[in-house]
Parts: structure tokens; sequence; C-alpha cells
């Protein structure tokens, strides 16, 4: 959508799509409830509501009658949260904007994104052996959300599976309830999704599950391996301290390891992890690493973000910080993040809001939510912004 037909081009890039839903919710996760002065839903603060907004505010600039001496076009990403194959079509295609911001993240603005990368590692059941048989196991929704389920079916000696479950205790706050049929066993694991950003925020059941299996014979050697091997190099952490890849700079902080999903089709057996890295990290270096403390598994890149870095001191950040605290009468703070959004997609882009300072993160987590005065707050802040883009840039 775009207002003003020639000058420059200023991008605002938002993303419609949204992650799995996931469990938990106390209210529809697609009604679009508003309830106390929030809007209720998935997307409502991830990113539906701030892309609106900022259609609205300009809107508000249209018909207020500003000639637009450059041009302000909103481009809606259709899959932010699983490979960006949007946004890259469009930069194939379109013209890219000469600045550019997203409504993803927080106020004031983002100066700095950690590089993201997903690693797929793998491992085939292998030759039968003695031990408790596999018949399904699963966990996770996605590589960026902390996992808050995880399940496994289980086939052998029930009674003694029933008693090792006795006395199991998790590292974390996990919990774990069983289902005993006839001749197998159903064993849930309980976590609390959170931002794959932040994994310490949340309480993976993954880790949890593959915690008990490591304690285990298995009939399977591939299994075997897998589990062991990975319940020790990754486990219950989230900064890759045994993956041999921990590590922080002083722009962005620590390393930071997500295991988002685990699945086995009774041939093979694999997981994904999410890791964010700091802006001056490489991340073959980090691959290498995770090769050898993996080794034995097959291990796959799958799709990687370079880290983000735009100086405080470019025209850009200058600009925001103006409007932003023109409008607020608050003072501007500039932040970095661990998530990633489309502002690394195009050249000179930050993103810029819509969270604003002491507000709950409620985004990727059930009752995902913003409060309207917010939007109301964001839209008037972006208007202000689009002002100054089409009359004075």
């Amino acid at each position: 959508v775009q207002y003003g037909n020639t000058g420059r081009l200023f991008g605002v890039l938002g993303h419609l799509d949204v992650v799995p839903e996931g469990t938990g919710w106390s209210v529809e996760p697609y009604g679009g409830i508003v309830k106390n002065g929030y809007i209720y839903g998935i997307g409502a603060i991830d990113d539906k509501g701030p892309t609106i907004a900022a259609l609205y505010a300009m809107k508000a600039i249209k018909d207020a009658g500003i000639e637009p001496g450059n041009r302000i076009r909103i481009i809606f990403g259709t899959n932010e949260e699983s490979g960006w194959g949007g946004i890259n079509y469009y930069l194939q295609k379109e013209e890219i904007p000469e600045m550019s911001v997203t409504p993803d993240a927080a106020f004031t603005l983002i100066y700095a994104e950690k590089g993201i990368v997903n690693y797929r590692f793998s491992k085939e059941a292998g030759e039968n052996k003695e031990g408790f048989e596999i018949v399904e196991l699963e966990g996770g929704e996605a590589s960026n959300m902390v996992a808050a389920d995880a399940r496994v079916v289980m086939k052998g000696d029930l009674d003694k599976l029933l008693a090792l479950l006795e006395i199991f205790k998790p590292k974390n706050k996990a919990t774990i309830s069983w289902e005993k049929g006839a001749d197998a066993l159903a064993i849930h694991v309980k976590g609390v999704s959170a931002h794959g950003s932040k994994p310490e925020a949340g309480v993976n059941a993954i880790s949890a599950l593959l915690d008990f299996l490591s304690n285990l014979e298995l009939s399977k050697t591939g299994l075997q391996e897998f589990v062991e091997k990975v319940s020790s190099k990754i486990g219950y952490e989230t900064d890759g301290n045994s993956l041999g890849i921990a590590g922080r700079d002083k722009i962005t902080g620590p390393l930071s390891v997500n295991f988002g999903t685990l699945r086995y089709d009774g041939e093979k057996i694999e997981g994904v992890i999410n890791i964010r890295y700091p802006v001056f990290f490489n991340e073959k270096r980090i691959k290498a690493q995770i090769e050898e403390a993996l080794g034995g598994l097959k291990i796959e890149r799958e799709h990687h973000h370079d880290p983000l870095y735009v100086s405080p001191d470019s025209e850009l950040v200058k600009l925001l910080i103006n409007v932003y605290e023109k409008v607020t009468g608050e003072k501007a703070q500039l932040h970095t993040i661990g998530g990633g959004t489309y502002a690394r997609a195009v050249p000179n882009a930050v993103a810029f809001g819509p969270l604003f300072p002491g507000r709950e993160e409620t985004e990727h987590q059930p009752d995902e939510r913003v409060l309207v005065d917010d939007l109301v707050m964001m839209a008037r802040i972006y208007a202000q912004l689009f002002h100054r883009i089409l009359t004075k840039w």
C-alpha cells in the first residue's frame, strides 16, 4: 500500500502471518477479543496489530490532505515466522526502499539484532537391540518457540517404566503425566512456551523428555546414540555451553540456543535448534563446533539470517529518536534484541515499535495481547514519522 507517486521511497515492513497458536489460551486465539482495554489474539502484537496501526497512520496523513513529496510504502509480509519467502520474492520483483522501519519489536528502536540460524540434526533409527521400544515421539511446534509439549509412546516392561517415571524429576519445571494402555505407555511432558530468542524465559518440554529417555536402554542403536548425545550436549542448556559455542559481545549480549522441535517417524529421529548469536560472531565457526560436539549425527543448516547493526549516529536513527520524543514526550531508549525482524531484509532499516517501555511481552505465548491505547499511540508516532518523510526528507 503506497502513498505518494514521486520522490524517495520509504518502507514500512510488517507481517500478517503468525506462529502456531499452541495451548493454554483463555480466549479464542483467532477471535480478536477486546477485554479490559486489550485486544487478545494471535498476531495482536506480533505483527498484525502494529502493521494495521501503520496503515491507519497512513490513512490519517492522506485524510489530512498532506501533499506527498516522497513515497511511503507499507509492505505486508506473509511468512516472516517461517522462512521469509514472501519478502525475498518482493525484493526480487519490486523497488527496494531507501530507508525502512518495521513495527515488530519495541520502542524506541532496535539498532542491532543477533544473527539467527537453525540447525537440523538427525540419526537413522539403527539396528535392533534389547530395550524399550519407542513407537511415537514428538515435541514442539516451531523452531522459534520454546517447546511447551512433548510426547512419547513406549513399549516394553511397563511396570519398570512406571517405576522409573515415579522417581524421575526434571531439572526444569516441566510436569510429567502418563497413561497406561494394554501394551504401551504414553508419556506427556508439559512445559511453558516462550519466544525462541529468550529460551531461558520458558520451560522446555523436549529437554525434560530427553533427560528421562537418556536413562533408559532403547531398542534401536541409532535412537540410543541420538538421545544420549543430544541430552548431554544440549539438554536443558540455553547458552550452548556443552556444544562449545557459548559466548557474548558488548552490543547484543550472549548467544542463546532454543531446542524447538523433535520428531521420530519410525525410521529417523531429528531435532531442530534455533540459535541467536551476537553480531560479531561467525556462523561458520558455530556450525563447525556443533558438528564436532554432535559427531555421529547428520547436521544440516536451515535458514540463516545475518546479524543487523545500524549505527546510533545514522540519519535514520536520529530521525526516529526525534519523532518518538516529540510525540511521546519521553526520552528515547535504544535497544538490541535476539529476535529477528524484516529490518535485516533491506538496507538501512531498524525495528521501530510497537512494544512500549514497561509493557509485558506476550508474543509467541498464550493470551497474546496489546493495549488498544498503545496501538493508537503507535499510529500517532507513525503518522508524525510519515509527515516528516513526505514533507522534509
